[in-house]
């Protein structure tokens, strides 16, 4: 998934409007604070002003107290979390492969007047998870059993899952509906139990077997003179 992130930088008096809370510059406007989810892709745009030349740089795991954002440089590979490695330009494409707090510097250079200045997004990246929740049925014996899944994570997946004995696996693949009705094969009457066995999304790929839901199939009657022909 991705998402775009417009600040428009303002000149005043030829001067560029600095966001800095942090390090030991004097604040003029808020930082802005942004929370994205492990993997996902946000784009961050300012406004290209002629001559002006735009630097980005990415900080995690800092003593944030002690980090002058105004003279030190990014301690994370740009290779790694800007896409194609670009951390130059009006605006960058940044994946966040790590949960945890970041900050994004944008430096701004003025080549005619050889001033510079800066803005700062902090940057929440919350952790990916990749679960399959199921909630069973029951249907009389010759209806179609169902059950449903619930999927969290970044679409589309693909899913494995079992039932019964767990000697039978299925296949769900390229799903893009993270809520899913999945009918099963003619059932005996009985209990079965079903449950997800893989899931792989674009993030990440979950091996550790869901919770199991439980499939009733109620037998007929044993006066029912219903009879049940082969279709």
């Amino acid at each position: 998934m991705k998402r775009t992130l417009l600040h428009i930088m303002y000149r005043t008096l030829g001067t560029l409007l600095v966001a800095l809370t942090v390090s030991k510059a004097t604040a003029q406007i808020p930082v802005q604070h942004v929370e994205a989810y492990q993997c996902e892709t946000i784009e961050f745009s300012v406004v290209n002003w002629p001559g002006d030349r735009y630097t980005w740089d990415l900080f995690s795991d800092q003593d944030w107290l002690k980090v002058n954002f105004a003279t030190e440089k990014g301690n994370v590979d740009p290779a790694l979390y800007f896409e194609k490695g670009m951390y130059e330009g009006s605006n960058v494409h940044v994946n966040w492969l790590e949960n945890g707090l970041y900050f994004l510097r944008v430096m701004v250079w003025d080549e005619t007047t050889c001033s510079n200045d800066l803005l700062v997004f902090k940057v929440d990246v919350l952790e990916h998870e990749l679960n399959a929740t199921l909630q069973g049925d029951s249907v009389c014996y010759g209806e179609l059993a169902v059950f449903k899944i619930i999927l969290t994570g970044m679409g589309p997946w693909d899913l494995k899952y079992t039932f019964g004995d767990g000697t039978a696996t299925l296949n769900l693949n390229g799903i893009t509906e993270p809520k899913q009705t999945v009918y099963l094969p003619p059932l005996p009457a009985g209990q079965f139990d079903v449950w997800v066995t893989e899931i792989i999304d674009q993030c990440s790929q979950n091996l550790i077997p869901s919770e199991k839901a439980r499939i009733v199939i109620y037998p007929k009657p044993a006066n029912s003179q219903i009879i049940l022909r082969e279709k």
